[in-house]
């Protein structure tokens, strides 16, 4: 009766007709993701509430674990099943276990854990993204995040691996009916990656176009023919072999206008750098995401590479950023003595 009540009151919120009008992969897969993330959330809510005697905490957790049980999961699993795709069934409850308070009673399954640990293990990723694209003043110090990366990585991938190996986790619903198939999550990556490249080779053409200083241009050719061009290559590649036609690629800007000039607007040196280090800390942090949300080994292969180019191209930018002062640095701080 709840239920029926809140959709008379909002019923855009159960049903948005899906069946007539289809949802996307990304659409799915965000909403999948978002899905799976909230049983989480109520597992993880109502183990905390199981552990702990303080009667405020207590009420935060289970206003918390309702709210989600009540205003996220319902709108979703709906969503799906109007989209015609089967959710996976919700976590037991644990407040069922014993009183609030008394821990030892809780039981948490394997499954549970491993699942926890993953959801943590990709939260670390993203972090070490982030210390890694920050880290723009001191290579010690970024060397310091590329190290953590690389072994969150590691973690990441055993975490994986021995997860699937036991049908713990749950992914996307699988893209196409072939045998060992990229799930709709994975390809919506490799679609987004695809439109990411195109939008990036136009820009890097055009920068190439607007000047005329060739310490700048080698920096961008690198990116495009080194990083840019062959990282298309592949992520078509991989699509095709799924069975997905790849869009057209955009059209050549190479030699469009004279050197130095791209037409009326005129784009500084400095903006141009400025704007390929931000682009490339931005990939740095998609690739990460995307990475920490895939399943198939060879998927994962491809985007760790993505991950490790990212790196090695970073610092080419930074380098030559310092060198010219271009660089906004965050404000310099140091411990009050």
């Amino acid at each position: 009766m709840k239920f029926k009540a809140l959709k008379k009151v909002l019923p855009g919120s159960f049903t948005l007709n899906t069946a007539e009008k289809p949802m996307h992969a990304g659409e799915i897969f965000y909403l999948w993701d978002a899905l799976t993330a909230s049983y989480q959330m109520v597992n993880i809510g109502e183990t905390y509430y199981m552990n702990t005697q303080d009667g405020e905490l207590h009420i935060f957790l289970k206003g918390l674990v309702e709210g989600v049980q009540l205003f996220r999961i319902p709108k979703i699993e709906r969503l799906l099943k109007d989209a015609g795709f089967a959710v996976p069934p919700r976590p037991a409850t644990k407040t069922l276990q014993g009183k609030p308070g008394v821990g030892q009673d809780v039981k948490v399954s394997d499954e549970e854990v491993l699942k926890v640990m993953l959801t943590l293990a990709h939260s670390l990723l993203m972090l070490d993204a982030r210390g890694v694209g920050t880290a723009t003043t001191n290579e010690a110090i970024r060397g310091v995040f590329v190290d953590l990366l690389k072994k969150t990585i590691m973690a990441h991938d055993a975490l994986m691996q021995l997860g699937s190996s036991r049908h713990a986790f749950t992914p996307a619903p699988l893209a196409t009916a072939s045998p060992g198939a990229l799930n709709l999550g994975e390809a919506y990556w490799l679609w987004d990656q695809l439109g990411n490249r195109h939008t990036t080779i136009v820009l890097l053409e055009t920068y190439i176009g607007n000047t005329k200083d060739t310490e700048l241009i080698k920096e961008l050719e690198y990116g495009l023919y080194k990083v840019a061009f062959p990282q298309l290559e592949k992520l078509e590649m991989f699509l095709k072999d799924d069975g997905f036609t790849v869009p057209a690629r955009p059209v050549s800007r190479i030699k469009r206008q004279p050197a130095g000039r791209t037409g009326k607007i005129i784009v500084k040196d400095s903006e141009v750098l400025s704007i390929l280090i931000t682009a490339a800390q931005v990939d740095l942090d998609l690739h990460m995401n995307a990475l920490g949300n895939l399943y198939r080994k060879d998927v994962r292969e491809l985007f760790k590479s993505f991950v490790f180019e990212d790196i090695d191209y970073l610092p080419r930018l930074i380098k030559l950023g310092n060198k010219r002062d271009l660089m906004e640095y965050p404000p310099k701080v140091t411990a009050k003595v």
